[in-house]
């Protein structure tokens, strides 16, 4: 009986046994399942996200070494152009799908260093970035480019002088006004798109409006000015390993060069001088006169005077340079028309997705009469 007993006890430890097992074997597998649809989600998100986001790897890739590509003529190398549904398009082929015929008021957006004209359209996946939100608030007719950011700022600026006289020439009378709105190294773009334009005697100048500038750094970058002091004391220490890495750090793009002084003419990066630490030669090119120039500014601090905000601003650009000594010494107010905007705690890419920023635009816009 005591073995029987034993017998039916061990049966049915054996019993619970299988029966935890099997649970234990059921939440193993349950979890498993769980992971493997997780992971395959998440995977699918990334990969969604990646394939979303890769038009921002040509213009990364240019910003970069842009110039290296222009001057090899690589395919990689982005040509200035106006853009149309993810491509390039022409001017005259772009009004020809947009069937204006009444006269409108035109915004050219100009994007900044390795970025492109989606930050204009886009603020997330949720949210109309800067131009449709303005289209349709104003009726004005928004416009889009997308350039080698890697190449020198002038030339940028020559080629931009060169596409609006297209676009000029293609809206004709359709024409009321045009307004630019740029953001970072763009605004040095148009700025420098202004200096050419006028010395070539370009007609989109006589309808030029309004030139907004949303954390441009005007008298320079901060970080450029640190990157170039640091790449020349690796270049000038005696150890070979180190001395590479100086010279490598040292490719960088003409057009992130540029950046470190704000350089706008050819003759700025073209001056012997151009690569020293200090006293570098740079042109004063003042504001086109006539047009109506709005500074926007960010400082990631909440206050706009403090030390900080003067020389790291929005984290890239310190309000001093963007407030620009240019603007500064322009100080006639019955022919140049300069306007000055902070927005505190907010970074440099924050400028173009938040919705005071906008409220400010559409007032700007809005002020230079009813485009439509």
């Amino acid at each position: 009986m005591r073995d029987k007993n034993k017998t039916m006890t061990e049966d049915k430890f054996t019993e619970d046994d299988e029966i935890s097992q099997s649970s234990m074997w059921n939440r193993v597998a349950g979890f498993l399942k769980y992971a493997a649809v997780s992971t395959g989600r998440g995977i699918q998100y990334v990969y969604r996200k990646g394939d979303e986001n890769k038009h921002y790897v040509i213009p990364a890739v240019n910003g970069i070494i842009g110039d290296k590509l222009a001057e090899m003529k690589d395919s990689r190398a982005i040509q200035m152009s106006l853009r149309h549904q993810g491509e390039d398009i022409s001017a005259k082929k772009l009004i020809q799908i947009l069937k204006i015929k009444e006269s409108r008021t035109v915004i050219v957006f100009v994007h900044g260093l390795m970025t492109d004209e989606v930050l204009w359209q886009n603020r997330s996946d949720d949210d109309a970035g800067y131009g449709p939100l303005l289209e349709k608030d104003t009726g004005a007719v928004c416009l889009y480019i997308r350039y080698n950011t890697g190449r020198h700022i002038s030339q940028n600026g020559r080629s931009l002088s060169n596409l609006l006289e297209a676009v000029h020439s293609a809206f004709g009378p359709r024409m009321k006004s045009l307004h630019l709105i740029a953001h970072s190294m763009g605004g040095l773009v148009c700025r420098s798109a202004g200096y050419y334009g006028k010395r070539a005697g370009k007609k989109w100048i006589k309808k030029l409006s309004r030139v907004v500038l949303i954390g441009v750094p005007n008298d320079g970058s901060f970080l450029e000015k640190f990157g170039h002091l640091a790449t020349f004391i690796l270049k000038q220490i005696w150890n070979y390993p180190t001395r590479l890495v100086g010279r490598i750090a040292d490719q960088r793009s003409s057009g992130i060069k540029d950046l470190r002084w704000g350089f706008l003419v050819d003759e700025d990066w073209l001056h012997e001088d151009s690569d020293n630490l200090v006293d570098v030669k740079r042109r004063m090119v003042p504001p086109l006169k006539g047009v109506h120039y709005f500074v926007i500014l960010g400082t990631l601090t909440e206050s706009v005077d403090s030390p900080v905000a003067f020389y790291f601003g929005d984290g890239l650009v310190g309000t001093k340079s963007a407030a620009g000594l240019d603007f500064s010494a322009a100080s006639d107010p019955e022919n140049y028309f300069i306007h000055c905007r902070a927005f505190t705690a907010i970074g440099h890419i924050a400028l173009l997705t938040s919705s005071e920023v906008y409220a400010h635009l559409l007032s700007v816009i809005q002020a230079a009469g009813n485009p439509g």
